[in-house]
């Protein structure tokens, strides 16, 4: 599957442009409503030493977290081109034994928290970035409120209709949008720092440590709301899969990074000039004749804006299906050049709901602001542990080295949690009610999943027991071939043992075939499967699949022809377990756990109509797990 990447290195210039379209959405149109948020915060007006610190701030923050943390350090660990949170959670995964996972760990809980809580927040993100561009409207006229959140809804909808066309589609009809907007927000901000140059005075850090440390409390309030101008940094590093590092890094330092400091710097510019510019900072850069085409395009960036939380979510969801830490549900390469882009219907489903609520409940993206930061500020927490376990356990960096990165990138990162926490009373609970309620399902299932696959693994006899019984029966004969379905890749599985004792027969050749997920994204065609066999009948069967891709039954059965084995036939039969869940004698489940279990497992994609197995050659069996 190298081909893939060897492509995003030729095509650079023009993935680049689709990664402008989809990666810096979210990022770079924080300016829309960043300022204003910070000086809401922390309760200052419009003076000189106030705007220069907060101006500061914002600069250091973007420079301190994009720059420093994401692009010269996080994102240079990823997973053969893969990143995100899930990503760097499959190089510390304990591996599975005998095809049980091992139980959750402290390093799974954490990824398993981050990616919720950036689900939490991310939902926020189209709600909060088209409202702020469509509130321009009533810089036109004050009338023109009433239609601010149809207008919105309207757009939103657009928005994840057009989701299943894909990344790279979706990409290009955006990328040239998004090379307008950094355009007009830098020459909008340039024009305005060479009006009022003082402006550049923010550039020095010590302007933001003396504003943090003469404003008390709301000093530190602030640094909650300095956290909006990078929001979407987690969201870009989870979209690696879909272009690549590199395109990534050079379209942010050579268009978005400079683009993002012009505008800053500007809107303060406009403030210093002018106070009452803090009404709407962004559009106060936007003067006469230039305002409706900047309302215009900045709503037409808010929609792009909501890409990169829609893409990354779609990848971290396929990557947690993969790691057991999601449920089934259909996904949809749309693709055939990078793998990584994927769609999932139901998940854009969920998100588009949730999004027009937030709109339909907050109404305004001022309120919205005092509900957004705090639930991504915990998933950049969790990164940074999960970026430590991987320099120290797996690439084992200098101990001294991983621990100075992980003691400043907490520091930081701890900054934002605590200075968010006082978004909860005005609207920061529902993104984390929506953490805590995604951490209690996919820890749920990940540990329901492991215990059916324990229980089942447990009445695993040995080949040669079972070879001894067949034999000494003298075992009737079935014209054709069967296929069971095991996560155990030794041993006899119990379904095949339950077969046996009910009909007292077998088919011409039995294959055992277990799905293997790899700590890899992809694997090659050629190594798709392994062969193994046991006996005159009985043949073992392992496919592997890489944590980007979803198991099915094509590539299987192409494998298995380079070895003279035909699954794929008219008379195949496909057997799988029907779990029947009951209370283990020890160590059981909780009732309510184990309920909440049996109902993810009987809502979710199953496993014949996600390998596409035929269903007219299928058999269930009913099997007692306990649990």
């Amino acid at each position: 599957m190298s081909a893939p990447r060897n492509g995003v290195k030729r095509v650079s210039g023009t993935v680049g442009l689709a990664a402008l379209g989809v990666v810096f959405g979210d990022i770079g149109t924080s300016p829309l409503y960043t300022l204003n948020t910070c000086f809401t915060t922390a309760h200052v007006t419009a003076t000189p030493k106030d705007v220069l610190g907060i101006i500061s701030l914002l600069v250091w923050t973007l420079i301190v977290v994009v720059c420093v943390k994401y692009m010269t350090f996080v994102m240079q660990v990823d997973f053969h081109g893969e990143g995100g949170i899930f990503a760097l959670l499959a190089r510390v995964m304990p591996p599975a034994v005998q095809g049980v996972s091992a139980p959750l760990t402290f390093l799974t809980v954490v990824a398993i928290v981050g990616g919720a809580t950036l689900f939490g927040d991310g939902i926020i993100t189209p709600a909060i970035s088209v409202l702020s561009a469509v509130e321009g409207l009533s810089a036109l006229s004050p009338a023109a409120t009433t239609w601010e959140v149809p207008i919105t809804i309207v757009i939103l909808v657009a928005l994840f209709f057009i989701q299943w066309r894909g990344t790279e589609k979706v990409g290009f009809l955006f990328g040239p949008v998004m090379v307008l907007w950094f355009a007009a927000i830098a020459v909008a901000g340039g024009a305005a720092i060479v009006a009022h140059p003082q402006i550049l005075a923010a550039f020095d850090p010590l302007r933001a440590v003396g504003f943090m440390t003469h404003h008390g409390i709301f000093g530190l309030l602030v640094f909650g709301a300095t956290v909006l101008c990078v929001t979407g940094v987690e969201a870009l590093y989870a979209d690696m899969s879909h272009f690549g590092r590199k395109p990534i890094a050079v379209t942010w330092y050579m268009i978005v990074f400079p683009a993002l400091l012009l505008n800053y710097f500007g809107q303060g510019a406009a403030v210093l000039a002018n106070p009452k510019a803090l009404e709407n900072a962004f559009y106060a850069l936007a003067p006469g004749w230039t305002l409706i085409p900047m309302i215009v395009l900045a709503t037409a960036a808010t929609v792009i804006a909501s890409q990169a939380l829609i893409s990354g979510a779609f990848t971290l969801v396929e990557q947690g299906i993969a790691l057991n830490l999601v449920p089934r549900m259909r996904v949809i390469h749309t693709s055939g050049r990078y793998p990584g882009q994927v769609y999932v219907p139901a998940i854009n489903i969920l998100l588009g709901i949730g999004c027009v609520a937030l709109v339909v409940i907050f109404k305004t993206s001022a309120a919205l602001a005092s509900a957004y930061g705090l639930a991504v500020s915990l998933t950049m927490g969790a990164t940074t542990i999960l970026y430590f376990a991987v320099i120290r356990g797996v690439l084992k960096w200098n101990p001294v080295v991983s621990g100075l990165l992980l003691v400043a990138f907490l520091c930081l990162d701890g900054g934002f949690v605590v200075a968010g926490l006082a978004k909860i009373p005005n609207g920061g609970w529902i993104p984390l009610a929506i953490g805590v309620f995604l951490t209690l399902l996919a820890t749920t299932w990940y540990e329901g999943r492991r215990r059916v696959t324990a229980s089942l693994a447990a009445d695993t006899v040995s080949v040669e027991a079972f070879l001894a019984e067949v034999g000494a029966k003298e075992a009737d004969t079935i014209e054709g071939t069967v296929v069971f379905f095991t996560g155990n890749p030794t041993g006899i599985p119990y379904i095949l043992q339950h077969y046996w004792n009910r009909f007292q027969a077998l088919h011409e050749r039995v294959v055992l075939l277990t799905l293997v997920p790899v700590n890899e994204p992809y694997v090659d065609a050629r190594e798709r499967v392994s062969v193994e066999r046991i006996s005159g009948r009985l043949v073992r069967v392992q496919a592997r699949f890489g944590f980007m891709e979803l198991p099915d039954f094509g590539p299987i059965v192409t494998s298995c022809a380079a070895f003279g084995l035909d699954i794929d036939n008219p008379k195949t039969s496909y057997v799988v377990a029907a779990p029947q869940l009951v209370a283990a004698d020890q160590r059981r489940m909780s009732a309510p756990r184990r309920w909440l279990f049996d109902v993810m497992q009987r809502l979710a994609g199953t496993l014949p109509r996600d390998v596409h197995i035929p269903i007219d050659r299928l058999v269930q069996l009913g099997v007692e797990v306990r649990i």
